[in-house]
């Protein structure tokens, strides 16, 4: 991982210390093992719950046009 940092931080002139890299580096491990957990949930029978949480706002504006 540290070595990819170091290409990008060359490439597009960060100039990134060493100390830098080594904790994005880090940071990158530690979100890479939460978004392994993420795909690991198994969402196939679950419902979606969108349209649930609507705003007063959003519900008075369409009673306005009716």
């Amino acid at each position: 991982m540290e070595e990819q940092i170091r290409r990008l931080s060359a490439h597009f002139g960060w100039n990134l210390s060493d100390e830098e890299v080594r904790r994005i580096a880090a940071e990158a491990l530690v979100q890479e093992q939460v978004l392994e957990r993420l795909k690991q949930v198994h969402l196939a029978q679950t419902r979606p719950i969108m349209g649930i949480f609507k705003s007063p706002r959003i519900r008075a504006a369409s009673r306005g046009r009716k």
